[in-house]
C-alpha cells in the first residue's frame, strides 16, 4: 500500500532528436511495411520541456486513470467487476525505486512474454494518459482534460460505417483516445481536442521508436473541417531501472467550439444524434495537403510539376491509402457535444451510476448496448452510488468492493467522483462541474495527486476531472 500511494518521478523524454530518428524510422522502415500508409503520415516534433519537467505520479494515479480510461459503454452487468479488475490485476507491478523513480516490480518483470505484452499495453495506456493530461494542464492552465476512448466515440456510439480498426484489405488505423478539454469560467466556455496513441514496451529505446513511428501514421486518421487534430504520441518502456516516457507533439487545430459558459450547459443537455458521415479514403485535395504538411512546404504555392507529381502518387496508390474520419467544419460543435457527454457517461459510470450515467447516452447507442433477452430496463442498468468516502477533507460518492486476502484481512477498494462534482453532472450542470473542478484541483495538496491521503496501509489518488480511488487493507 505505501508503494502504491507513493509519487515518484516520471522520466519523460521530448527532444528535436528524438523526432528525427522517428521521422527516419517512419520514412525507413515502418512506411514501407505499411505501404501508402506511410504517405499520409503526420510529422512530429519534440514539445518543450516546461512542459514535461518534474512531473511526478504514483502507480495508484497510473491505475485510476487506466480505470477511467476502460470504462466502456457495454452491455453487461459484470461491467462494474471489470472496471475493478483494472485497478487489482496491476496493483504490484509498480513501486518507487532508490532513486525516487516510478519503475517496474521484480515481480511485475518476472513474467512470460505474452503476458509482458499485455502488461505494457494497459500501463502504457494508464503512463500515457497521465503524462499527456499533465502536459495539456501545464499548457492550457485552468482546462480539464478528460479521455474518452475513440472507438466508443465514434463506431459504437454515434457515427455510422466507421468499421473495425483493421479490415482486411484496408488500412483503417486510428489513435485510441481523444483527450477532451474544457473550460468554464465567469464569461465564457471552450472546448479542445486532442487525439493520443499510447504505447508501451518492456524493450528499448530502438523499440519505442518503432512505436512512435507507427503512432504517427494512426493519429492522423481523423480529421475536423479538412484539418488533423493536435495530438500527443506517446511511449513507456517498463523497467526495474525505471519508467522511460518519450512524448511527440504532431501538429493540428484543436479548438472546437467556444461561447458564452451559459450555453455550456444547454449544448450538452440534449442528445445531438447520430450523422450520416462515415468514414473513406482521402482525396487528392487531402492528400495532397497532407503531403506539403508532412514535407514542411508551408503556405506556398504548389508549382504546376509539383501538383503533377502528388497526382501521380496519389494514383499509383489510391486503393492502398489509409481509412480516414472526416467531421466537416459545420461538425465542430456536434463533435464537441458527443465528446463532452461521453467524457460525463465515463465519469458517472466509474462511480457506478449507471442510472445518472444513461442521461448522456443517445438513443442508438442504447439499442447496441441492450442484450436480445433483456426487459426494456433490466435491473443492473439502474445501478447507482452506494458508499461514501472522505479523502482527507473531501467527501467522494461512488462504489466499494472488497476481496479477502490470505491473512484473513481484505482488500478493499473505493472508487467515485467527489460529492459536489458528482451532484453537479448528475443534474447535467457541466459548468458547475468545471469550476468546482478548478476549485478542487487547487485545493489538492500535491502533484502526486494523493501523497496526503495515503500511507503505510491505504494509497490513495484523486484527478482534477473529480475521480478518487482508494486502495487499503483492512
Amino acid at each position: 500500500m505505501r508503494e502504491l500511494g507513493t509519487p515518484s518521478k516520471l522520466i519523460v523524454s521530448s527532444t528535436p532528436e528524438l523526432a528525427e530518428e522517428v521521422e527516419k524510422e517512419a520514412r525507413e522502415r515502418i512506411g514501407p511495411k505499411r505501404g501508402a500508409s506511410s504517405l499520409y503520415r503526420k510529422p512530429v516534433y519534440a514539445i518543450p520541456s516546461t512542459l514535461f519537467t518534474g512531473i511526478e505520479s504514483s502507480p495508484a494515479e497510473v491505475l485510476r486513470e487506466l480505470g477511467l480510461a476502460t470504462t466502456f459503454v457495454t452491455a453487461s452487468p459484470f461491467a462494474d467487476i471489470a472496471r475493478h479488475w483494472a485497478h487489482v490485476r496491476y496493483c504490484a507491478t509498480l513501486k518507487s525505486n532508490q532513486k525516487k523513480i516510478l519503475a517496474l516490480t521484480q515481480a511485475g518483470s518476472d513474467i512470460v512474454h505474452h503476458h509482458k505484452v499485455a502488461q505494457s499495453e494497459q500501463l502504457g495506456v494508464g503512463l500515457a494518459l497521465v503524462v499527456a493530461k499533465r502536459i495539456l494542464e501545464r499548457k492550457y492552465p485552468g482546462w480539464l482534460f478528460s479521455s474518452v476512448d475513440v472507438d466508443v466515440a465514434l463506431a459504437a456510439g454515434f457515427v455510422e460505417g466507421v468499421g473495425l480498426v483493421r479490415q482486411k484489405n484496408r488500412t483503417t488505423m486510428r489513435p485510441d483516445y481523444f483527450l477532451v478539454g474544457r473550460r468554464a469560467g465567469s464569461a465564457n466556455s471552450g472546448c479542445k481536442v486532442y487525439v493520443l496513441e499510447c504505447k508501451g514496451t518492456h524493450g528499448n529505446s530502438y523499440h519505442s521508436r518503432k512505436q512512435l513511428a507507427t503512432a504517427s501514421l494512426q493519429v492522423g486518421s481523423i480529421e475536423v473541417g479538412s484539418k488533423t487534430l493536435p495530438s500527443l504520441i506517446v511511449a513507456s518502456r517498463l523497467s526495474t531501472a525505471g519508467v522511460s516516457i518519450d512524448v511527440l507533439d504532431p501538429p493540428g487545430d484543436d479548438d472546437l467550439w467556444t461561447g458564452p459558459s451559459g450555453e455550456l450547459d444547454s449544448l450538452l443537455a440534449e442528445d445531438p444524434g447520430p450523422r450520416q458521415w462515415t468514414s473513406g479514403q482521402p482525396t487528392f485535395e487531402q492528400f495532397h495537403a497532407r503531403q506539403r504538411e508532412l514535407l514542411g512546404s508551408g503556405a506556398s504555392e504548389a508549382s504546376e510539376a509539383e501538383l503533377r507529381s502528388a497526382r501521380a502518387a496519389y494514383e499509383a496508390s489510391a486503393n492502398e491509402l489509409p481509412v480516414i474520419f472526416q467531421v466537416p467544419e459545420n461538425g465542430k460543435e456536434w463533435l464537441f457535444r458527443i465528446l463532452a457527454r461521453n467524457a460525463a457517461h465515463s465519469v458517472l459510470r466509474f462511480a457506478g451510476d449507471n442510472t445518472a450515467a444513461s442521461q448522456f447516452t443517445s438513443p442508438r447507442t442504447a439499442d447496441i448496448q441492450r442484450l436480445p433477452i433483456d426487459d426494456p430496463a433490466p435491473d443492473w442498468q439502474g445501478f447507482t452510488v452506494s458508499a461514501e468516502s472522505s479523502f482527507d477533507s473531501h467527501r467522494f460518492v461512488g462504489i466499494k468492493y472488497t476481496m479477502p486476502l490470505p491473512d484473513g484481512a481484505s482488500l478493499e477498494i473505493f472508487r467515485g467522483v467527489e460529492k459536489g462534482m458528482y451532484e453537479n453532472l448528475r443534474e447535467g450542470r457541466m459548468s458547475a462541474y468545471l469550476q468546482r473542478a478548478r476549485r478542487l484541483r487547487d485545493t489538492w495538496a500535491t502533484v502526486g495527486r494523493g501523497a496526503p491521503a495515503s500511507g503505510s496501509h491505504q494509497a490513495v489518488s484523486v484527478g482534477s476531472d473529480g475521480t478518487g480511488v482508494r486502495i487499503r487493507v483492512v
